[in-house]
């Protein structure tokens, strides 16, 4: 659906904002930051994942004749990006805030400037809310893909918790599977966030 960006009929209820125009557009440097260590964020997040998926996919594949070892190594990855996943949805939550009352702020200042800079501003400033509306959407397909992964390596991880053996570990094998195989599905969402905030920061 194709919707006319118009900054008079821009209705802000939370984040979610409905804008249909350019979504890839450099955003004012005070939106900035947040971006800077969101993209961060996904950096070691995508290591995490992928220490945590080698973690597992050595348990299941390639057990060895002493596997608690094994089994610890996958509890603590799992535990590590567990908190990282946290404090990651946290800190984007504050940073939608801030950048929230950052355009507030950008449309009461053009209501008191001359008509044709409060027009060119009206379109950098619906362009700008655009571009993080698409941020968002972004972010909530990558979510919609981690929860799962998440919830299959937890299960795991306390289902193990009381049988740390060879047969355990072949019992929630099929579980741990579950979560490999949206691994590549997870990276490309991850590379998908991070280029549109590429776009938005200026970057080449």
């Amino acid at each position: 659906m194709n919707l006319r960006c118009n900054t008079r009929s821009l209705v802000f209820v939370g984040f979610s904002i409905l804008v249909g125009c350019a979504t890839s557009v450099e955003v004012p440097p005070e939106t900035q930051a947040g971006l800077v260590d969101l993209r961060d964020q996904l950096e070691s997040g995508k290591a995490q994942i992928q220490r945590t998926t080698n973690s597992a996919r050595d348990l299941t594949q390639r057990p060895q004749a002493q596997i608690v070892p094994q089994i610890e190594r996958l509890a603590r990855d799992i535990q590590t990006l567990r908190e990282m996943a946290a404090k990651g949805r946290e800190s984007f939550e504050q940073r939608q805030g801030q950048s929230l009352q950052y355009f507030t702020h950008w449309e009461s200042q053009l209501k008191g400037m001359s008509d044709s800079v409060r027009e060119a501003g009206e379109e950098r400033h619906s362009k700008s809310i655009a571009s993080f509306k698409t941020l968002q959407d972004d972010v909530t397909s990558l979510r919609e893909t981690f929860r799962p992964y998440m919830a299959a390596l937890s299960e795991a991880e306390l289902y193990l918790r009381t049988d740390t053996t060879a047969a355990g570990v072949k019992t929630i094998t099929p579980r741990i599977e579950e979560a490999l195989s949206v691994e590549n599905s997870l990276m490309k969402k991850m590379d998908v966030v991070s280029a549109q905030i590429d776009s938005m920061r200026g970057s080449k």
